[in-house]
This record gives structure tokens, sequence and C-alpha cells, in this order.
């Protein structure tokens, strides 16, 4: 069984891009906005999923903000296309494992990839029980 991939971002080039990259050795799964996004990740499971911050109605922050309080909460690395650093910090503490800045290599997704399914596959854990998730505070 092929592990799953889901790509979310607003950019069709970005989404056929990383797909084609991946799909000979995952499932992937691409989503053009959070609300499609949300759905996947509900019926599918992906054990990985890369996030875009900015798209237009809902925000990867939101959902991101979702993901935190599914059951199943799969290891999300975001997709920006600037620097900054408080808004880097704020993905981490609401959940994200990391983030990446467009332009970016393949090659650093596929380590993130890699990485990922293989240290799901050796722990056992569940994505949501990896130790360098950073839980959201409940207030």
């Amino acid at each position: 069984m092929k592990h799953k991939i889901l790509i979310v971002d607003d950019e069709e080039n970005i989404l056929f891009v990383t797909k084609t990259a991946f799909e000979s050795h995952y499932e992937v799964f691409t989503a053009p906005d959070g609300s499609t996004a949300l759905e996947i990740i509900k019926k599918e499971r992906p054990v990985l999923v890369f996030l875009d911050i900015k798209m237009p109605g809902m925000s990867g922050m939101e959902v991101l903000e979702a993901i935190a309080e599914l059951a199943f909460r799969p290891t999300v690395w975001m997709l920006t296309g600037d620097e900054d650093l408080d808004t880097a910090i704020k993905t981490l503490r609401t959940g994200a494992a990391g983030y990446v800045t467009k332009p970016f290599e393949l090659n650093r997704l596929r380590e993130i990839v890699l990485s990922t399914v293989e240290s799901s596959k050796t722990s056992g854990e569940k994505p949501s029980e990896r130790p360098w998730r950073v839980k959201k505070k409940k207030e």
C-alpha cells in the first residue's frame, strides 16, 4: 500500500509539478483550496500534507488550525512565498512540522517525504502522535 500525500496550493503549476514528482511512489492528492483539503484529509488520511499559507478563501493557517482539531492529524509542512519569521513561528506553534519557502527545490520536498514516511514506518506511531508535533493550547 502506498503512503498518501496531499499537496494544497492555489497555483496549478505547483500542484502539477509536485504531484508528478511523487506519484510513482506515493498516492498523491491535490487540492486548490482549504475546504477541499480538509475534505481529502478526513476521507483519505494522508500521512503528509504540504500546505500553502496564502490562498484565497480559507488561508493555510485556517486549514492548519482546523487540522489541529481533528482526531487524525497528518504531518503538515507549510509552503510560503515569504520568509516572515512571525508567520513561521505561528505555524510551528499551531502544529506544523516546518515550512519551506517558494520557490523550493523538489529535492527538499523529497527529503521531507522520505523522513516523514520512514518515521511513520519505524516508529509505528500515528502521525498525530509524533513527538515533534506542537499541540495548540486550549484557552
